[in-house]
């Protein structure tokens, strides 16, 4: 279970669902004012991406789940995921009802452009959050990217390094990193754009790696690009595992937590242990709240 974060847009696991294999579900959830009542929740936008050149036997065991095969393996080849920008820029028409001058009053609204909450960020902060490892020795690899005349990119450089940048009208930045992820070990990346002091910082494996300088609120990121997971048509493509991503429209700050927090609770948090702290006897936790030691 991931740390919660504020006005989380798309959350991808990887694992397969039981039917399409290139179908990769969306499970983020943030309430947004077109959410009105728990049993409209399904209808509600997702955000799935559409896998390519990608099959059954390309999900691999993850490092976050036993339960399934819950990561995605990628050729470095021609294997990536799409998101395709009309999906993002459709408008969402929903009913409200409600009561005026003690009548009822059924309305039908409409959310598009900068009020439809989604992977297209506008004016506000946003991060990247990434739970990856690559084949030894890969570089220029997307991790994600929605870029076209304006945007946001989250690539593996060519120096190994996480490299993050965002450019609109107006204003540009980019930072790369110093800690090598190229290794073929897990890797824990965020990559934080905040508008409020106008910078870009890389976290990896729970600790800040580097920060400069980035765009204010006033330069749109808003692009007409399709959104990109582990490549592109053009290549770029990945050579590696995906097991965790998602992406947030605010900061850690907005989110009123930090890395330190965030990390220690997925990779060393309470479901490790029992409810008095103890670490299970066996292979996993017992299924009662105490674990059984004889």
């Amino acid at each position: 279970m991931p740390w919660g974060l504020y006005a989380t847009v798309g959350e991808w696991n990887f694992y397969p669902t039981g039917g399409d294999p290139a179908s990769l579900i969306d499970e983020h959830w943030y309430m947004t004012p077109y959410y009105l009542n728990r049993d409209g929740y399904y209808e509600r936008p997702t955000y799935p991406l559409q896998a390519v050149n990608v099959t059954a036997k390309d999900y691999v065991p993850g490092a976050l789940e036993d339960w399934t095969a819950g990561a995605l393996r990628l050729n470095g080849k021609d294997q990536y995921a799409v998101l395709p920008n009309a999906k993002l820029t459709a408008p969402f028409t929903y009913d409200i009802e409600y009561t005026k001058d003690d009548k009822p009053v059924k309305e039908s609204r409409t959310a598009q452009g900068e009020d439809l909450k989604n992977p297209q960020v506008h004016t506000s902060s946003f991060l990247i959050e990434a739970y990856f490892k690559t084949e030894p020795g890969h570089t220029g690899g997307v991790l994600m990217e929605k870029m076209a005349a304006a945007g946001y990119s989250l690539t593996v450089d060519t120096a190994g390094r996480v490299a993050f940048s965002v450019k609109g009208e107006g204003g540009s930045g980019s930072v790369s990193g110093t800690a090598k992820v190229n290794d073929g070990r897990w890797h824990h990346v965020l990559a934080e754009c905040d508008r409020k002091s106008g910078t870009l910082t890389l976290y990896v494996d729970g600790k800040k790696d580097v920060e400069g300088a980035g765009v204010g609120p006033d330069v749109t990121l808003a692009n007409a690009g399709d959104l990109y997971v582990g490549g592109t048509p053009k290549g770029r493509c990945l050579a590696g595992t995906l097991d965790f991503l998602r992406i947030a429209l605010g900061t850690l700050t907005d989110a009123k937590t930090t890395i330190e927090e965030l990390y220690a609770w997925e990779f060393d948090g309470p479901f490790l242990r029992d409810f008095v702290g103890r670490a299970p006897a066996g292979a996993r936790r017992d299924a009662g709240a105490i674990e059984k030691v004889d």
